[in-house]
């Protein structure tokens, strides 16, 4: 997820990774360490059919300014519209790497936030 002005400048970037869980799920075989067990573990994957909600807060860029003397700064929003980008990919290897050779875009949108 990349946030950038209208001008280009990148405001925030973020992303996630979502792998399954560390586990064989099988309650027949002993497993050892805590990162195999399904009890310490958190599920991470995308599962079929469910709906993901990431909530992200990002702040507009600011800059403080002193409008009187004796009174507090007014703040002003430098950009008020900012172009927010998320892309789903699908990566081979957990490092980041090139689309289209070792990493696939499943999704890709791109919408614009503005503070009125």
């Amino acid at each position: 997820m990349t946030a950038k002005t209208k001008d280009g400048k990148e405001i925030f970037k973020d992303s996630k990774i979502y792998m399954p869980q560390a586990t064989n799920s099988r309650g027949d075989a002993m497993v050892y360490g805590a990162h195999f067990k399904m009890g310490y573990t958190r599920d991470t994957s995308l599962q079929p059919l469910q709906t993901r909600v990431e909530t992200y807060e990002i702040k507009f860029p600011y800059e403080d300014a002193v409008k009187e003397k004796d009174k507090p700064p007014v703040r002003e929003i430098k950009h008020k519209e900012m172009d927010v980008t998320v892309e789903l990919r699908y990566q081979l290897d957990p490092a980041p790497g090139e689309v289209g050779k070792d990493s696939f875009v499943y999704y890709k949108t791109t919408k614009t936030v503005k503070v009125e």
